[in-house]
Formats: C-alpha cells, structure tokens, sequence
C-alpha cells in the first residue's frame, strides 16, 4: 500500500545546512577578493575588458599620456606578450586609472 509523500525533518535540515555552506562560502569569497590588490597585469586585462577594448590598445592610451610614439607602444606590448614585463608607463596610466 502507498501512503504517498512522507516528510522527514532531516532531509529538510540537511538542505538547509547546504544553503547556508553556499551562502557562507560565496560571502567569504567575495569578501576575500576585495580584500587582495589587482596585480598590474590583472589591472591591465581588468580595464581593457571594462573599456571594451584590447590590451594593446591600452599600451597605446598609456603612451599617449606619456607623449611617447605608437611605435614604441607596439615594440613594448610585444616586449610584454614575450617577457611578460609592463612597461614604467603603463604602470603609471593603471595607477592613475585607480585612483580616478
């Protein structure tokens, strides 16, 4: 004989338990990444992708600001694409972007 759906109080207290595992985890997570600093390189992928933009094309904005040649923009970016190394320009037009 069926006697149809039987409520249990400890599969309810073990979904609950789950929820509040998830909630807990995603608020320490959250709280975790705010409190550690973007590298440079992060910052430079960061602002690219909110700008819409390539991060050469942020190499080229940086050296604008510092009146340096396109052309010096283009050998540091593949200087960075091999070395992995930004360029003291590009630090600097990140920072300022920071503090903006």
């Amino acid at each position: 004989m069926k006697d149809g759906f039987v409520f249990h109080w400890p599969v309810l207290l073990v979904f609950l338990a789950a929820l509040i595992y998830f909630e807990v985890m995603r608020r320490l997570d959250r709280y975790w990444a705010n409190r550690t600093p973007l590298s440079d390189e992060e910052r430079l992928w960061n602002h690219a992708r909110n700008q819409g933009i390539s991060e050469h094309e942020v190499f080229k904005r940086a050296a604008a600001t510092w009146t340096r040649n396109p052309e010096i923009a283009d050998e540091d970016f593949k200087a960075y694409l091999k070395l992995g190394v930004l360029p003291h320009y590009v630090r600097d037009y990140l920072r300022k972007l920071k503090t903006l």
